[in-house]
């Protein structure tokens, strides 16, 4: 009877202990997937406030993109084409002479000093930016100076000015010595690059036969003067901005590349003879 007693007790005992077992161990498991969930759950709850921040700052980001996109736009379309490169060293030689700016050196450069490619944000056409230097030496007043930065930044075109120098000019009393470099800047957009490519390609060819043939015997024989006082009375050439169409009609023509000093003194002193 006593062993009947005791097995059951110990039946019991174990039933008891194994479910008490099973109990804890299940929900220990359940407690921790459960605290996970919490987990994974506050996680998410942090990026949903996240995604809502940066949800209601949509309107002001693409406010600012669309005003940046329109400044873009703007500043391409004030970019002169390449071929109105002529024009533009014009207008700033104009621009100075109208502010009583008297010019000693106007000096325009045929090669760019930097290039980039940009897309327009309106018709996605790729563009290719070059930056010209143009080195000017000039005289002039403060006021007179300071005027004509005014009304550049007015202008039609989009330049710039870098390297400015004054000091004061010890043959004038009141009058300063300037000098600065403007960069003009020009565009071409990916239509224009072919089409310019092939022209390009064009005249080198034609050069090249021209040279074979001994149609450039003329220049070869020509001195580096001569060229130049030739190339000025074609072109007809009437301020120092038109040293650019001389140095190009030269290039065209011949092939050859001059030295820009030399044209631009022999330009000079054919104005001071009109």
């Amino acid at each position: 009877m006593d062993k009947q007693k005791n097995l059951f007790i110990g039946i019991v005992a174990f039933v008891v202990l194994s479910c008490s077992g099973w109990y804890f161990m299940y929900f220990s498991e359940l407690n921790k997937s459960l605290e996970e969930m919490n987990n994974n759950y506050n996680r998410l709850q942090n990026e949903k406030k996240k995604y809502s921040q940066i949800k209601n700052k949509f309107p002001a980001i693409e406010k600012e993109w669309q005003g940046l996109k329109k400044e873009l736009t703007t500043l391409i379309n004030k970019i002169p084409k390449d071929s109105q490169y002529d024009n533009v060293t014009k207008m700033l030689f104009s621009l100075l002479e109208k502010n009583r700016l008297a010019v000693d050196n106007f000096n325009p450069s045929l090669a760019p000093l930097d290039e980039k490619q940009i897309i327009n944000p309106e018709t996605q056409e790729m563009i290719l930016v070059e930056k010209y230097p143009i080195d000017v030496e000039l005289r002039g007043s403060f006021i007179d100076f300071g005027n004509f930065l005014d009304q550049l930044a007015y202008s039609n075109y989009y330049l710039t000015i870098g390297n400015i120098q004054i000091s004061q000019n010890q043959y004038s009393e009141g009058e300063q010595k300037i000098s600065f470099i403007s960069y003009i800047y020009t565009k071409n957009s990916s239509n224009d690059i072919s089409l310019l490519q092939n022209n390009q390609d064009y005249a080198n060819a034609s050069n090249n036969s021209q040279n074979n043939s001994g149609l450039s015997g003329k220049s070869k024989e020509q001195s580096e003067e001569d060229l130049i006082t030739e190339a000025i009375q074609t072109t007809g050439a009437t301020s120092l901005v038109d040293l650019v169409k001389i140095i190009k009609h030269i290039k065209d023509n011949t092939g050859k590349d001059i030295d820009q000093t030399l044209a631009l003194s022999l330009l000079q002193k054919k104005l001071k003879n009109l």
